[in-house]
This record gives C-alpha cells, structure tokens and sequence, in this order.
C-alpha cells in the first residue's frame, strides 16, 4: 500500500497496518481499498481530485483508475466522474460522467476496481468523548454498510482489572487506537472498540498489541472480539458473540461459528436445524457472507408462508399464460438467486410436489417455469432451514428421502438458547442498547432479579423470545431501572413463571417472588369461561401494580391483534411473527377473550 495511495505532496498518509502519520484532524477521513489493502487520510479541501496522476489530489495508482478520475466535494459531500474509462459507481450504480451526484458518510464508492469510502473522523479525535449506547448504534451502521460494500470490521470489549488506574486505561487505549477506531464506553473500566475495515487477523493483532500495551503500564485486563461476518451479521450477533468470548472463551456456540467458517468457501448444500426463534436465518446469511458469493444476491423463502400454487410461481417463476392471471412472465426466486444463495426457511413444509421439482434443480441445477417447455440452468448454493424432525416426515411419507440427503450435504445443529445461557448477557445487554435507542431513552439498568429471573426462564422462544421480552422491558420500565415485573415471562403453555405482572393474576398470586417456578393458569382455565380484554385502570382506581398489569394486558393484546391482523387470521404464522407457539398464542387470545379467527372457506 505504500506505493499505491499517496497525497499530492508524495507524503503517504497509512501504511496497510494502519500506522497513521501524525497530522490536523480533520472531520471527515478517506478509506481506500486496493487489492484488499487499505489506506486512509484526512479530507481537508472542499473540492479534491481522486486519480492515477501526479497531479490529482489523491494520486491512486492503479490501472483500473483514470489518470483524473473524479472530483468529491466535501461541502455537501458529493462525487463527479470526470470522464473515467471504467467509470464511477456508488452503491453498485454506476453514475453518469460529469454529472454531481450526491453521498452519505459511509457510501461505498468504486472507481474503476478500487473501493473508496468516506468517514467521519472518530469524536476521539476531536476531544468528545463517546458513550456507550452512541457507539452501539454506530456499530449497527457498520453492520448495514458492511451489508452492502462486504467491508470486513470488528467489534470488541476490553474490561480493565477492577482495580486498575480507569483513567489511565483510557489514555493508554485512545494512543494505541488508530484514526479510524472508534471507542466507546460501557461502564466503568468496560470499554467498546470499532475497528473499521480490517479483518479479523488484523483486528486480533490489534487487540494484542492493546493488551501488551496495558501490561507494561502495569494494567491487567480481558478482551473480546468479534468480526464481521464470521461472527456475526448483526450488532446483536457481534455485540453477544464479544461478550461472550470475553466471558467464557469456548462455548458452545464457538464451535458452531467454527464449522459455519469451515464450510462457507465450498458449494455444498446446508440443512440447518433448531428450534423456532435460534437464530436460523442469521446462520444462512453468515454462510452466505463469508462465502465467494457475498457479493451476489441472498434470497429468502418462507416456504410455510404461501399457498402451494403461490410458492410454485415464486420459486420457479412462469411464463404468460401459465395459469389465471399470468399476464406476463416471471422468473422465479431461483433464478433471482443465481450466482448468490437461496435460504428455504421451514423446509419441511415443501409440499411433496414442489419438492420433487426442487430436487431436479439441486441435481441438475436447472430450473424449469410453470408453464416452459425448456429450462434454464442456474448456479445457486441451497441453505434450508426447519424446526422439525424431517426424519420423523419421511418415515410418514411427508418428505423425500433423496431431497433431505441431496439438502444435509452439511448439517449444523442449533442449540437453543437454554443450552448456550453463556450468550445470554451479551444478548441481553446487546437488546436492551437497541431498545433504548429506539425509543430514544438512556439504557436502564437491570436489577439483579431481573438477571436471575431471565436466567431462570426456559426460553421456549429462544433469542426471538428474549428480544421481544427486552423491548416490552424497556418499554414500560419507563427510563428507570429493569427489574422482574417488567419482564412479564411466560411458559409455553401460557403460565406465568417468576413475575407478577399477568393480568390473570390475582391478589393472592401477587407475591410471587423472582425464581419460583409455579405454573399459574390462565383465567380462562380457572374459571372454564373466557376474559374480556382488560381496559387501563385510571391513576385512582387502583394499586400502581394493578395499573401496570393492565397496561400490561393492553400492550400484549394489541400486539396479538395486531399480528393475527397482518398475518390475515393465520395464528401459526402470527406466532412466528411474535415468537412464540402456537399453543402460547391460542391461551394468550382465550385469556384476552380475542376470538378465534375461523378458516376461510
């Protein structure tokens, strides 16, 4: 890199470790990407010319890259192509030559074969120190930008020794960090790194070097990392996977993550399983990002969603005329898919129709349109996915037996979220930072009930469960700290297990304490009738707990309605959407006395 990107005055700004030459922060930094290295510096005129001469601004020297290849401008940030051979894109679009087109911080830009991004200078860097939550959402940008450029990151914690010097801490890491770090702070002698475009052995070095850094100064501390993708595609994923690295090096899920980088590179088949709510899809999307195919298309099917003749035309697509209502012809997922992956979400509810002609196209890769004559061969890596005992299905005839041999080509098993509790802090801790920031409101503390209540709790929905729990819990703690009655958990089988905000609670079942693991029926249940919906109680009516329990009742009822609304009376799919059973959705809608909605005809 020491030879490819250089300012005009021939002083190189990085080297391909990230060695920064001292210089004025400026607010915005360039990134740019040349042949996997790369290389940054600050952006200090309003207008700077990126190109293969001597004479541009940024001299990158590169044959893809015009001897005057673009013109950004800073104030309001935009890029013109000045003519360029192989031209300007941004966000995969290429722009029309001369022609100003405006950019976000963050935009991945290519001129030519070489990727060029701009930053915000870290607020290290210019004295504003960043607090924790600010750096988590600034985590889930990396995420979403990452998403569409496949630039690799990583996200870190590093905890001092209760009893190191904090302050020196933080001085000795903000000098170890480069310029296009981010730090954040989670607590007192808790600290969040953002390592921007680099990859995990990169970022591990990093950390090292950190760690080494602190020990001379006498500071003992634990670190750890994630990196993006391998460890995750989402700042829940990477935030947990930190946490739990850091806590408990080697869990369960450590494995997983190792066979999911193991198989990624080839083209085999992928069965995965688990229970509903174990973080199935963001699996599929992890394989698909660390493969050669992240940068072509990831297709998601439902296969539980669609009628049969419905899922039929939009996986295989069809031609005009096919069928009532085929004006036009259509290609399907498959096709939409080639090049890239195609992930089959509840797979085993394929009816036996479809699921031979899948099996053709995963023989012969060739995908043949309801209503042609002829096919169409095509290049798609097949992830599935299912939540049931497929081996269960073909003993009763209800799946093939060629097609889950030619799907499991690998198998990854899923553990559910009770068997990788390690995770559940991060989790946690990742959920409640999200929530806060979405509501606006400062992220509250947990009490230890809460903690040990969430420990306790099966978890029937797994990481689905727990992340609707945390948002209901954020919600109506009100800015105040978390405690168990705002957690309001409950078994499968509608029963309450450690809180006492039900609203089928009676003044008797009001001193539950966190932990005890009672089943209280539903009031349905007790009284062999069912419950109206439960109004608020106005400020004078009643106890603050007895309100809360109603506001409780409100929010839940509301947000079943809500879903039995949009999923068009389909309560299997209403569940999934909330996460939870279908067994649970049905005594929820008894106990809030939400009719059943009947099977059309």
């Amino acid at each position: 890199m020491r030879d490819v990107v250089r300012h005009a005055t021939g002083e190189l700004q990085t080297d391909v470790a990230g060695v920064v030459v001292e210089d004025d922060d400026p607010e915005l930094i360039l990134l740019v990407s040349v042949d996997g290295q790369l290389g940054s510096y600050p952006l200090g005129g309003a207008t700077v010319v990126l190109g293969r001469s001597s004479r541009s601004d940024i001299v990158i020297d590169h044959a893809s890259v015009s001897r005057a290849h673009a013109e950004l401008m800073t104030q309001p940030l935009a890029i013109r192509d000045l003519g360029s051979t192989n031209g300007v894109r941004v966000k995969g679009e290429r722009v029309t030559a001369g022609a100003l087109v405006p950019l976000e911080v963050g935009d991945a830009l290519q001129l030519g074969d070489v990727v060029v991004l701009v930053q915000r200078l870290p607020a290290r860097a210019t004295g504003r120190p960043w607090r924790g939550q600010l750096l988590d959402g600034r985590l889930a940008e990396e995420c979403a930008r990452s998403a569409r450029s496949a630039a690799p990151f990583a996200f870190a914690r590093v905890h001092v020794d209760p009893d190191a010097d904090v302050e020196l801490a933080r001085a000795e890491i903000e000098a170890a960090l480069r310029a296009t770090d981010l730090l954040g702070v989670a607590g007192s002698g808790r600290f969040q790194l953002l390592l921007v475009d680099t990859p995990a052995a990169a970022a591990r070095a990093v950390l090292e070097r950190l760690i080494a850094r602190l020990a001379a100064r006498g500071l003992g501390a634990r670190w750890g990392l994630a990196a993006w993708p391998r460890d995750g595609t989402t700042a829940e994923q990477l935030a947990a996977h930190a946490w739990t690295v850091l806590r408990t090096p080697g869990g369960v899920m450590t494995r997983v993550r190792a066979l999911i980088e193991q198989i990624s590179d080839s083209a085999l088949s992928v069965l995965i399983r688990g229970e509903t709510g174990v973080g199935k899809e963001l699996c599929a999307e992890t394989i698909h990002r660390l493969s050669p195919r992240a940068r072509r298309p990831f297709v998601r099917v439902n296969c539980a969603a669609l009628s049969e003749q419905l899922l039929e035309s939009e996986l295989f697509g069809h031609e005009r005329g096919a069928f009532t209502g085929a004006v036009a012809a259509k290609p399907g997922l498959i096709e939409a898919a080639d090049g890239g992956t195609l992930f089959l979400d509840e797979i085993g509810d394929l009816p036996l129709t479809l699921q031979a002609k899948l099996l053709r196209v995963l023989e012969d890769r060739v995908v043949q349109r309801v209503g042609a004559i002829e096919g169409k061969t095509t290049d798609v890596r097949f992830v599935a996915a299912t939540n049931r005992s497929l081996e269960a299905d073909i003993a009763a005839g209800r799946f093939r037996r060629d097609l889950y041999f030619r799907l499991a080509g690998v198998t990854i098993e899923l553990p559910p979220l009770r068997d990788r509790l390690d995770e559940l802090d991060g989790l946690v801790e990742a959920f409640v930072a999200r929530a806060a920031a979405t509501t606006g409101r400062r992220a509250p503390e947990l009490s230890e009930a809460a903690r040990a209540a969430l420990r306790a709790h099966p978890w029937p929905g797994n990481v689905r469960e727990l992340r609707h729990t945390i948002e209901r819990a954020v919600l109506l703690c009100g800015g105040g700290a978390l405690d168990v009655e705002h957690l309001a958990l409950t078994d499968l089988d509608g029963g309450a297990t450690g809180r006492i905000d039900e609203p089928w609670l009676g003044p008797e079942e009001d001193t539950i304490q966190p932990g005890d693991r009672r089943v209280i029926a539903p009031a349905a249940e007790r009284s062999g009738r069912a419950t109206a919906p439960i109004a608020a109680t106005g400020a004078g009516g009643a106890a603050n707990g007895a309100t809360l329990r109603h506001e409780v009742a409100q929010i839940e009822a509301r947000r079943i309605s809500d879903a039995l609304q949009h999923c068009g009376g389909n309560q299997t799919r209403a569940a999934r959407m909330l996460g939870i059973s279908r067994n649970t959705l049905q005594a929820r809608m008894d106990a809030f006395g939400i009719p059943r909605p009947r099977k059309r005809t």
